[in-house]
């Protein structure tokens, strides 16, 4: 086996050699995001086995091919058949000492949903067994899985992970050992945030700046993530995917309100929660924002872009124009992200939970406008707010101020300490009673994050 060089998964690998054997772990998180990679480093100079479910294959075959694998580690003669999954337990929990993973093992539910239950009861009465480690990607499924009282593992697990993405310092020292410039990566890290599977294609491709991630990765011939979000869903969800792909699109186009994204899909508003639960608490795709107003923001940079720059255009873009396009739509992209950003960053800034996007009417001129807010965050038992602006250019503080000053009269109850900040690649002046980061400012953040 290769030795896995990974980023920022430290904290993920210490609790895992903490635990005592033979111990029983769930990890679980969205496709993409590093499961497979980080239980194989863990596997690394341990006897174990890895076993992969995948749900298109017959029951028997997946039988027949781990019963090849478990003959092999339990030193059983060749002429051994596995009849029953029972039979097949009952060698596996013989490799004391071995840790035993099963990759995306919620789609047992669908292959053969006994096995559930036959790991349930072995892990209960046997006393001499393997460690378990099994993965999910549907995280809905794998919470219930866990989390429901009689399901399979409901109290039996001694770690429960979700993995996250990345953080930025993980993705900053990954592409400065790859040879990218700071700004490039900066770059990378507004299309791809914080998903190792798209780092690694880049470290595999050769690829050094945004432009030429899109060109190779995205849009090219032959590109490996030309179709990754119609893949995802389609193997996800099958048939019904379509739906949930032209959702996702209308929330990727600023569609907000429920009657809007529903307006964009061609389904009845009233239809709509199911799809959604499926892409939020299922897929963990899409995540419901609650601010002064609940909305929907797509959790991947990438799918975002994707969204916007090859799904809308590859049946009306010749093949041979599509990448050029895709790289085109860069710049319409890179404010958008940054706006995104700068929501995620700013709790890392400032003691503040989270942050949302606000719009708040306002009185200029003796008329009330809109007025946007790119981030707005509250800490409750502090008393504070923050309040931020994100400019992909060059910005100028004096006009930016009174408009944030002004939300906040909306937005911030009496008496709170309010703070005010400005994100921009350039600033035309200083300001006072604000914090203004620029991009070199803005890096040297990240990598400390």
């Amino acid at each position: 086996m290769d030795v896995i060089k990974l980023y920022g998964r430290e904290r993920e690998l210490s609790l895992l050699g903490r635990l005592r054997e033979p111990f029983l772990a769930v990890i679980y998180g969205r496709r993409r995001i590093g499961k497979t990679a980080l239980v194989l480093k863990f596997l690394e100079g341990r006897p174990h086995l890895y076993l992969f479910v995948n749900p298109k294959k017959p029951w028997r075959l997946l039988l027949e091919e781990y019963g090849e694998a478990v003959k092999r580690a339990a030193g059983l003669p060749p002429y051994v058949r596995f009849q029953s999954w029972e039979e097949l337990f009952d060698a596996l929990f013989s490799l004391r000492g071995y840790v035993v993973a099963f990759d995306e093992f919620q789609w047992f539910l669908e292959v053969a949903p006994e096995v559930l239950y036959i790991l349930q009861r072995m892990w209960d009465v046997r006393r001499e067994k393997p460690s378990i480690v099994v993965t999910g990607s549907v995280v809905g499924m794998v919470k219930r899985l866990v989390a429901e009282s009689g399901s399979p593992l409901f109290g039996r697990a001694d770690l429960v992970l979700e993995l996250g993405e990345l953080p930025p310092s993980a993705v900053f020292q990954w592409l400065g050992e790859m040879g990218v410039s700071e700004e490039e990566a900066l770059r990378l890290y507004l299309l791809f945030g914080g998903v190792p599977y798209y780092y690694r294609l880049a470290e595999r491709w050769g690829v050094k700046t945004a432009e030429e991630a899109v060109r190779a990765l995205v849009a090219g011939e032959g590109a490996p993530l030309r179709d990754e979000v119609e893949r995802v869903l389609a193997e996800s969800l099958g048939r019904e995917y379509r739906t949930h792909l032209a959702i996702l699109d209308a929330v990727a186009e600023g569609a907000t309100k429920l009657e809007q994204i529903a307006s964009h899909a061609g389904v009845k508003a009233t239809s709509l929660p199911p799809y959604l639960h499926e892409l939020t608490d299922v897929l963990h795709i899409l995540e419901r924002r609650r601010g002064r107003r609940v909305y929907y923001e797509l959790r991947d940079r990438f799918y975002a872009f994707w969204l916007r720059a090859v799904y809308r255009r590859r049946e009306t873009t010749p093949e041979h124009k599509l990448a050029d396009e895709a790289a085109a739509a860069l710049e319409d992209f890179y404010p958008w992200a940054f706006e995104a950003l700068v929501r995620e960053i700013v709790p890392h800034l400032y003691p503040v939970p989270k942050a949302t996007r606000e719009v708040v009417a306002v009185r200029s001129g003796g008329r009330r406008v809109q007025v946007e807010v790119d981030a707005f965050a509250r800490n409750e038992e502090e008393r504070l707010a923050v309040l931020a602006e994100a400019k992909w250019g060059r910005a100028d503080p004096a006009q930016i101020l009174p408009k944030l000053r002004a939300a906040a009269q909306t937005l911030v109850p009496p008496g709170w300490q309010v703070k005010y900040a400005i994100f921009a690649r350039e600033f035309a002046q200083g300001a006072e009673g604000a914090d203004l980061i620029d991009l070199r400012t803005l890096i040297r953040r990240l990598k400390n994050i």
